[in-house]
């Protein structure tokens, strides 16, 4: 039975009984529910179908919470709202009256008698009055609306996460399954892997907490979620389970023929998503070059005529060209967070060991004179042992920060966006220098009569400074990540092959690593010598996931640490892993292979647009910048047409067609790399054109 069942039926599967108080009509026992719950939840809790809908998100959202004590908080911080509104409203009317603006004010109606008289000679008391009144009511009703509506934002969030990460739930499943593991168990270790898994473990760890503490079997458990939870996918997963397990079927080969059924859908999804993205390019042609260009021509020339177009034309490249990029890439992101891997860390390596600043501080907080190494946690030990655990960390602490500050680069390589903390000091530095040693004047004159010079050193090359360095991390990190996606399958596939032959993993390991090359042979005589030393398979594996840090080889992690731990037969284990990986870097490699195209869509609608604006500025803005240096300004006297060349602001608009040529490269450049894989990977794609756009205007 699907969801979009209606009336009493959706109820009975949500679970109606859950409310102690069922009443139809308003009013009954609300007297008794006064004396009990107080007057906002009482009103609340004699109607609960009238708010049905609102304990079902809060149930989804999993806030704990019922919805007559949610809605009686929400009514106290509405309230609350009201009185901060009112008080800020009247410190607004104080500040009017005060400044005079009130005094001004005139009757606007055309009713005139003692009322408006009276109105009059308080004007400041009535417009203070109406001035909190508007505030406390947009702020508490805004206060409501917002509490009201949360619960619906949560949802959908929770909603997306586990239709993003359901198909790679059910591969593990499968692969535990396989291994022996029964549907109860299968579920607990997909509920302990949240930080692989998402929301969909916390749906996982419902299932178990229904068994386990409520005393419920796996049916109804399963029925229980299945009707509680945000996402339709994972409903429709959890009907079939239950006919599965209704007619007594195998859930191992389920859940093989699932995993071969959502990774079809994940194909035809993404064919769809292809083809969206496809007429979005079309509509990048129209909007961001065809149009401008279009109001462009048309501004200019109607100042030629002698309007006063200078403010529109402003607002067209300062404005509205940069927000509608803006929302173009906000709706590309929107469109492509299906296929958005989120980030897996598992924080296995340097256990007990500080990071960031806290590692500075406690290196410091060590080398002082008569404080003791403390221990990374408060355990009971005897004091000699306490006294060696913590030097030992001590020492680790200190070969932690050499290799930090021996390598400094290392953590613009794992987070690129860091480097902005180093670069744009820096890049306000450089714009500082050029202003102090005169190379540019940061004035608006100063653009006007030199806007090439101007932009490019107060703008351009500071902007440089910073998009440079973090390109090239991005670029870098990338390109590994690729590196790995590439190798990695058959490196299982050879994983798997050698197991099956009879070679325990260790060893396997050993031979992936010399059957491979580069990083990745780096990695895996980590991998192995981490296996060998400390016994820990699942930590070993989870720090090799975050050593590499692509978000899919992190779930084949996980999925090859918990087969490993659940089956005798890892061949099969590494078989599943290798088979889900491969398919999934393979939709992966389809998609950024089907969408290069469009990134020479958006380059050359940006040349286009180059291409127009320069040649309306040496062969349009030129000529009449000469005609307004002679003495006598042509006529066209016997033409009929009154055209003005002297009222056309040239220098203007020759800064204004270079800086929307700048803006269109820098937005450009990161569409296009958004089309193709993500913003940042388009910031390469904006240099170029950056640079091509202020080489045009300087020689041509």
């Amino acid at each position: 039975m699907s969801r979009e069942s209606s009336g009493d039926t959706e109820q009975s599967e949500f679970g109606f009984q859950q409310f102690p108080y069922v009443q139809e009509a308003p009013g009954l026992d609300e007297k008794e529910l006064r004396e009990t719950y107080g007057w906002f939840r009482s009103y609340y809790k004699a109607r609960p179908r009238r708010y049905f809908d609102l304990q079902q998100r809060l149930n989804q959202a999993r806030y704990g919470q019922s919805f007559d004590v949610y809605l009686a908080r929400s009514a106290w911080y509405a309230v609350g709202g009201v009185a901060a509104g009112a008080v800020f409203g009247l410190a607004v009317a104080w500040l009017l009256a005060a400044s005079g603006a009130v005094e001004g004010l005139t009757n606007p109606l055309a009713y005139d008698g003692a009322v408006v008289y009276y109105i009059a000679d308080y004007k400041s008391l009535f417009a203070g009055a109406a001035i909190a009144t508007v505030f406390a009511a947009t702020l508490g009703l805004g206060t409501w609306y917002v509490r009201y509506h949360y619960p619906r934002l949560i949802v959908s969030s929770r909603q997306r996460n586990i239709d993003v990460t359901l198909p790679h739930a059910i591969v593990f499943m499968y692969a535990l399954s396989r291994g022996g593991m029964d549907l109860l168990e299968t579920f607990g270790v997909l509920a302990d892997s949240e930080e692989t898994y998402g929301e969909i473990a916390n749906e996982a760890e419902m299932i178990v907490r229904e068994v386990e503490f409520f005393g419920n079997d796996m049916y109804t458990a399963l029925r229980n979620v299945r009707n509680l939870t945000p996402s339709e996918n994972f409903e429709r997963f959890l009907d079939d389970l239950l006919g599965v397990l209704d007619s007594g079927g195998d859930v191992t080969v389920f859940f093989e023929d699932e995993s071969e059924s959502y990774l079809e859908d994940a194909r035809d999804e993404q064919q769809s998503f292809l083809e969206v993205l496809a007429l979005l390019s079309e509509f990048f042609v129209v909007l961001f070059v065809a149009a401008p260009l279009f109001v462009i021509v048309i501004l200019v020339v109607m100042s030629l005529l002698g309007a006063q177009t200078l403010t529109e034309l402003t607002l067209l490249v300062y404005v509205m060209l940069p927000l509608a990029m803006i929302g173009f890439l906000v709706l590309l992101d929107t469109l492509s967070e299906p296929y958005v891997q989120p980030d897996v860390h598992f924080d296995e390596e340097d256990s007990g060991v500080e990071s960031g600043f806290a590692l500075l501080w406690a290196v410091v907080r060590d080398a002082l004179p008569g404080v003791e190494p403390r221990p990374s946690a408060a355990t009971a030990m005897p004091a000699e042992l306490e006294s060696r655990q913590g030097s030992y960390l001590a020492h680790r602490r200190r070969q932690v920060l050499r290799a930090k500050f021996a390598d400094p680069l290392a953590a613009f390589r794992s987070k690129p966006v860091w480097s902005v903390l180093v670069t744009l000091p820096l890049a306000v530095l450089v714009g500082a220098v050029f202003v102090a040693t005169g190379v540019a004047t940061p004035t608006w004159d100063a653009m006007l009569e030199r806007p090439i010079p101007t932009t490019t050193w107060l703008f351009v090359v500071p902007l440089l400074v910073v998009l440079v360095p973090l390109s090239t991390f991005h670029e870098r990190k990338r390109r590994r990540e690729q590196y790995f996606a590439t190798r990695f399958p058959d490196t299982l596939s050879i994983l798997a092959s050698a197991n099956r032959m009879g070679v325990p993993i260790d060893d396997a390991l050993g031979l992936a690593s010399r059957w491979s090359s580069g990083p990745l042979s780096e990695e895996m005589t980590k991998l192995r010598n981490d296996l060998r030393w400390n016994y820990d398979t699942r930590s070993g594996l989870r720090a090799f996931a975050d050593r590499v840090g692509v978000p899919q080889l992190s779930r084949t992690m996980t999925l090859i640490a918990e087969g490993v731990r659940s089956s005798t037969d890892v061949a099969a284990v590494l078989g599943i892993a290798a088979r889900d990986t491969k398919e999934r870097f393979k939709l992966d490699r389809e998609r950024r292979q089907e969408l290069s195209p469009y990134i020479a869509v958006v380059v050359i609608g940006f040349l286009v647009f180059l291409l127009v604006v320069v040649l309306l500025d040496t062969a349009y803005l030129a000529p009449i910048a000469e005609a307004q240096a002679e003495p006598t300004t042509p006529t066209t006297a016997g033409s009929g047409l009154p055209l003005s060349m002297t009222s056309v602001p040239v220098e203007s608009y020759k800064a204004l067609f270079l800086h929307a040529a700048v803006v269109q490269a820098l937005g450009s450049g990161v569409l296009a790399g958004k089309l193709a894989d993500d913003a940042f990977s388009g910031l390469k794609y904006s240099i170029l054109l950056l640079v091509v756009a202020i080489a045009a205007f300087a020689l041509i």
